[in-house]
């Protein structure tokens, strides 16, 4: 049980971190504060939407990547004629296709975890999660706000 534990703790502390935010995210807004206003400085827009054109770049290549070397390896297989390695090879393609899913997968999640954790009428944190999850429609502002407002 303890190297089950170990070996998928990071899972288990995301999937937890997970169903926090989904089934009680009035606990996780209650923890943050809307009053720095920290997602209408247009330098951290510019943050937020360059880590969103890395995760679109990372979503699309990251997946072609693992079906081409899938591919490859598969052809690799069938072409040496050995029947043994070939249902090794199509379970590796198998997991490498299900791998490519999840990633393509994660920003998706990502933006109903956000969704859900400003589900309320909090817009200053939408700012953040647009830019960063559709960063063709980030709206840069031309002037940075107050610095702190009560």
């Amino acid at each position: 049980m303890q190297k089950l534990l170990k070996k998928y703790k990071y899972l288990i502390i995301a999937l937890l971190l997970l169903l926090v935010v989904i089934l009680a995210p009035d606990i996780v807004y209650a923890a943050t504060s809307s009053k720095l206003k920290f997602c209408e400085y247009g330098g951290t827009r510019r943050m937020f939407k360059i880590i969103g054109i890395a995760i679109s770049i990372v979503k699309i290549l990251v997946p072609v990547i693992l079906i081409i070397t899938g591919v490859i390896t598969l052809s690799k297989t069938i072409i040496s004629g050995k029947e043994d390695d070939l249902k090794g090879s199509f379970v590796i393609f198998a997991k490498k296709i299900v791998a490519g899913l999840i990633i393509f997968a994660i920003p998706s999640v990502l933006d109903y975890t956000f969704d859900t954790l400003v589900g309320y009428d909090d817009s200053s944190f939408t700012a953040c999660s647009k830019c960063m999850l559709n960063p063709n429609s980030c709206q840069i502002p031309d002037e940075d706000p107050d610095t702190y407002t009560d």
